[in-house]
């Protein structure tokens, strides 16, 4: 991963996808939003360049701050990822087998 600061006083970050899913690097985003603009540069096979941009009254503290909990927010969201990734056919059994006890669609 390389970070730098831009000349406008963003941050940008180059992000490996073998290590973070495009999914839970768009939900970390999302979940930053009011903290900060992240743009999502286009992926290629590898990585895909995030750029974190703040309004100009945020002091480098402040972006260093939100930069530390984009990081682990984007933990967070891959950690969530990997687990729905996991349990999804055993979720998808339990279901399966609640909605089969249960009259969905009226027989005539």
């Amino acid at each position: 991963m390389d970070t730098f600061e831009g000349a406008d006083g963003s941050i940008r970050l180059t992000l490996a996808l073998g290590s973070y899913r495009l999914t839970a690097i768009k939900k970390a985003a999302y979940r930053l939003a009011d903290r900060c603009t992240i743009e999502l540069g286009a992926p290629n096979e590898l990585t895909v360049d995030v750029t974190l941009h703040f309004k100009p009254s945020v002091t480098t503290p402040q972006k260093d701050e939100v930069t530390r909990a984009f990081f682990q927010e984007l933990l967070d969201q891959e950690l969530r990822e990997l687990v729905a990734e996991e349990v999804g056919p055993v979720r998808t059994l339990i279901l399966a087998h609640a909605f089969s006890k249960t009259n969905l669609v009226r027989s005539e």
